[in-house]
């Protein structure tokens, strides 16, 4: 891959500065660094330095399985990583995880404890029940992942098979990038997930709150 080829991109979190290294020549979109995944881990860093801020129950770290579906080149999960989530999955295709282990060996050392990495494709019913082996999931994070509209069922079945089936909740960073993508998620999604939150952009960070990204919370239950 031509990482040199491609600007690092910065991500200031948790007191220390992440750094990614992405190939934006590569066939492959998730060998680039995507705004709502940026958007995503500020919006975490903002609730947890703040308890009385909404979705603090989705932030509670302590004790949280978590996967993250779509690492691609890891600003995401590595963000998230740095702020406490310790058992971590992430996961992306084959062609991917040069770049996710890549940066996961550059910004090691910030990281409290190293997240796993294991392949995912979300139509692999094998690959999906090795993950959930343990037991399923209580948090499924994702980030710019909703592209090809092809693709929209397998990953909501993915989201599905992986998270807990009471208690699952995803964290999802969003931004249309296909108006058909688009609406088959927003169709198909509550089938799973029937409780569906839109972070006001009043909760995310003021200085990464871009015009086109969203971030969600998905639930299988009502918050208690």
């Amino acid at each position: 891959m031509r990482f040199t080829a491609s600007p690092v991109v910065e991500l200031p979190v948790g007191g220390a500065v992440l750094t990614f290294e992405q190939d934006n020549d590569s066939f492959e979109v998730g060998t680039s660094v995507w705004p709502s995944s940026l958007v995503l881990v500020k919006f975490a860093e903002r609730c947890l330095g703040d308890p009385a801020l909404p979705f603090a129950d989705v932030l509670q770290f302590s004790g949280t399985r978590a996967v993250e579906l779509g690492s691609g080149c890891g600003p995401a999960g590595l963000g998230l990583s740095r702020l406490g989530l310790a058992d971590f999955v992430l996961t992306d295709i084959a062609a991917v995880l040069p770049a996710l282990r890549r940066n996961l060996r550059r910004n090691r050392s910030h990281l409290p404890r190293k997240p796993r990495v294991a392949q995912l494709h979300w139509n692999c019913p094998a690959q999906l029940a090795a993950l959930a082996t343990r037991r399923r999931f209580d948090l499924v994070v994702a980030a710019d992942v909703v592209y090809v509209q092809e693709s929209v069922p397998h990953l909501i079945a993915a989201m599905d098979a992986l998270s807990d089936a009471e208690r699952g909740v995803v964290l999802l960073g969003y931004q249309i990038r296909s108006p058909e993508a688009h609406q088959a998620f927003w169709n198909a999604v509550p089938t799973a997930f029937p409780v569906i939150e839109k972070v006001p952009r009043e909760h995310l960070d003021p200085d990464y709150a871009y015009e086109e990204s969203e971030v969600y919370i998905l639930r299988r239950r009502p918050r208690q």
